[in-house]
């Protein structure tokens, strides 16, 4: 039997070491790109949840917030791929006067499934005011196949004095040049009418916010 050359024994050599290698890399890749999608996706989650933190001075709820009392015009913008929903004050639905915010995610930070979950303890559909915020802040996780359809929800509700003869409520109202839902990812905020009615036997002021969706 001949022996091999030496140029033989190199290729097959250089041969084994591209096929390990290969397979080296196919494995690390198998296993690692779902730990990296999952990091990835953690910080998504998290940048999310600052953009609604009610104690972010910069969330969407405070800018809101910031108009009723101010007057002006805010922009809002968001660095995450999503959809806008706008629910007026004025619209029949279980989710009326609240804006929400819905993208995909690897991982959820609250359990999934399980409907809206409250950042705080308090949310009553009528607050006090100098003790309760206008706007209640909600994420809920909602599983699809592998992945999971992440909404958070800023819903504004009524505030009133601690007698009950005064209230007071910011009303979300669709900019009439936008629309309802919007994948861009900022808006704009600013004041509409403000008016007073009697409602349960108290005044009530009421403060439209117009919510530009492009």
């Amino acid at each position: 039997m001949m022996r091999m050359k030496k140029s033989q024994v190199d290729i097959i050599s250089a041969i084994i070491i591209v096929i390990i290698a290969l397979t080296l890399f196919s494995v690390a890749y198998f296993w690692g790109m779902p730990l990296i999608q999952k990091r990835q996706d953690t910080a998504l989650v998290e940048r999310a949840f600052r953009y609604f933190d009610p104690n972010n001075p910069n969330s969407i709820g405070k800018k809101i917030e910031y108009v009723a009392n101010f007057g002006g015009e805010q922009s809002f913008s968001i660095d995450l791929d999503g959809i806008w929903i706008l629910h007026p004050c004025n619209e029949n639905s279980l989710e009326n006067n609240s804006l929400l915010f819905t993208f995909s995610s690897k991982v959820s930070n609250v359990a999934p499934n399980l409907g809206w979950v409250p950042f705080s303890s308090n949310v009553n559909e009528i607050g006090k005011l100098g003790l309760d915020e206008p706007s209640v802040v909600f994420e809920r996780a909602d599983s699809t196949g592998d992945r999971y359809n992440i909404t958070f929800k800023a819903w504004f509700r009524e505030l009133e004095n601690l007698d009950g003869s005064k209230g007071y409520k910011i009303c979300l109202v669709q900019d009439p040049s936008g629309r309802k839902t919007s994948t861009a990812k900022y808006i704009k905020i600013s004041k509409g009418d403000i008016k007073t009615v009697q409602k349960d036997g108290k005044s009530l002021t009421i403060t439209e916010i117009k919510i530009l969706l492009v």
